[in-house]
């Protein structure tokens, strides 16, 4: 690939990105960087009436989550900007008058009503409008009158649109099909397909990588470029990410905004790499019997990164997996790391929430990261992490014993089995670290024996009192970490409790 490579991610400040966003953004950066080019972020806010407030400065922020930085933004500067459509109207208007000089676009006066009434005739080919051929002296008139207006592509009738998509292959569109596009609106802004085909040629995009959805777009563009004697960019369009059930990955199965999953405590490495392998096969030859390569960091994704290695077939959003990879990442991090990123997510994401004194707690802790070291293997995301953590920092408020199944084979025994391991801690040092973990759990097994119960029961009742729960980070190290005195505080609360 000799040309300078200059990709574009060209979103929407309608609202949250998507995830499939995310994997589209993901191809841009590494189609760019693997060649020593440059990814340019370019707003495209013509549409004014789905602007929400907000949604741009969200959209670069998931972006630096990700580590998707770009070359060129509206934050970023360069030569090309602005770096937003609404900034760049002049622009626009001195290409929309070459259109019409040469008769590829014209001026239509239908109103919303007039075109629903015509719609029905063009069922299964492209609109026309009845301004299409309207003399040039009526034309006039009307614009004489300021009536409100549009200006349409002129799409030519009986050709064949052919280009060559990266991804898809070779396409081929009849012109009778393809409408005569709106492309600057009644508002005076362009409209998307206008719009990109300027921005693209203006800012210097060798590559265009869009969801296959956008595929009907592309022979309107490509008239475009034609008409204005512009240059075309490489198309490519990857597949659509489907739900497991084989429809649209939509909100009605779950989060697709990008920004949700990162609250819900998915690490943006454990998210890219998922997506990644969203439709890419990564060009890596195994032996027989290898297993498959499924972690990949950005860096080597950019390294191994190319369209021809992306599938024309739909890949299917598995959350489970995801899953899988947050694990898998959380699991294998370097400690420093992970606290690094918890802490980060807790300020971004938990501090809004009611518990302020848990959240200063942890954020305080000096000693954070022995927790953490405890919860990683544990822990599928960021958030089950922040609920197996609490323990270290409150003492349980309410335990209804009787109602737990891991203790009720001895529950008439609690008391006295309760009054041994109290016995036992009470005479343990001072100092927790220098518990020995083999006596400590030779002591813990002699109750067991004494009582005729479990190895495991008398463990279970101190891991309840102690954490409020039934499963917890190893128990030793956790009470070792709690401390002595915290330790036999909880115990006595439930004192009475328990003689009930």
């Amino acid at each position: 690939m000799q040309q300078n490579v200059r990709t574009r991610f060209a979103p929407s400040p309608t609202g949250s990105l998507h995830i499939a966003s995310i994997r589209n953004a993901l191809y841009c950066y590494a189609l760019a960087k693997k060649y020593k080019g440059n990814f340019v972020v370019r707003i495209e806010d013509t549409d004014q009436s789905r602007y929400v407030a907000n949604s741009i400065e969200e959209i670069f922020k998931v972006l630096k989550y990700f580590g998707l930085e770009p070359d060129e933004s509206m934050f970023h500067g360069g030569k090309h900007g602005p770096y937003i459509q609404s900034s760049r109207l002049h622009i626009y208007k001195k290409y929309i008058q070459k259109l019409i000089e040469s008769g590829n676009a014209y001026y239509c006066f239908l109103n919303k009503k007039e075109i629903e009434t015509l719609k029905p005739k063009y069922k299964g080919r492209g609109f026309r409008s009845p301004w299409r051929n309207a003399p040039q002296t009526e034309i006039q008139k009307m614009l004489s009158q300021n009536i409100p207006y549009t200006i349409r592509l002129k799409v030519p009738e009986n050709q064949k649109i052919e280009f060559h998509d990266a991804i898809q292959g070779q396409i081929i569109f009849d012109t009778n099909i393809v409408g005569d596009e709106i492309l600057i609106k009644s508002n005076q802004f362009p409209s998307y397909h206008f719009a990109v085909v300027v921005d693209d040629y203006e800012m210097e995009i060798s590559h265009v990588i869009r969801s296959i959805e956008w595929l009907p777009s592309t022979p309107k563009q490509i008239l475009i470029h034609k008409f204005l004697n512009l240059p075309m960019p490489i198309y490519a369009h990857p597949p659509v990410i489907l739900d497991p059930d084989g429809g649209k990955l939509s909100k009605r199965k779950g989060t697709v905004a990008a920004i949700e999953f990162l609250k819900q405590g998915y690490l943006p490495e454990a998210i890219l790499n998922f997506v990644m392998l969203l439709g890419w096969s990564p060009p890596i030859k195994r032996t027989y019997g290898e297993k498959e390569q499924e972690i990949y960091s950005l860096s080597e994704f950019v390294e191994l990164f190319d369209l021809k290695d992306i599938n024309k077939s739909n890949p299917t959003f598995n959350r489970n997996k995801l899953i899988w990879f947050n694990q898998q990442y959380i699991k294998n991090i370097n400690p420093d790391k992970l606290t690094e990123y918890f802490l980060q997510w807790i300020k971004e994401f938990k501090n809004n929430d009611n518990d302020n004194v848990l959240i200063n707690k942890i954020i305080n802790d000096n000693c954070l990261i022995e927790k953490v070291k405890l919860l990683n293997t544990r822990s599928k995301t960021l958030e089950e992490l922040f609920d197996g953590i609490k323990f270290f920092y409150i003492s349980p408020s309410t335990i209804r014993l009787h109602e737990i199944q891991q203790i009720a084979h001895f529950f008439n025994q609690i008391e006295i089995i309760f009054e041994n391991i109290y016995s036992l801690i009470k005479n343990m040092p001072e100092d927790t670290k220098i518990w020995d973990h083999q006596s400590w759990f030779v002591e813990m097994e002699k109750i067991s024996k004494k009582y005729g119960i479990n190895k495991g029961d008398p463990f279970m009742l101190l891991r309840i009192l102690i954490t409020g729960n039934t499963v917890s980070p190893p128990l030793f190290e956790s009470i070792q970490i709690i401390g002595k005195s915290e330790v036999i505080h909880r115990l006595e609360k439930f004192y009475e409790y328990i003689k009930k």
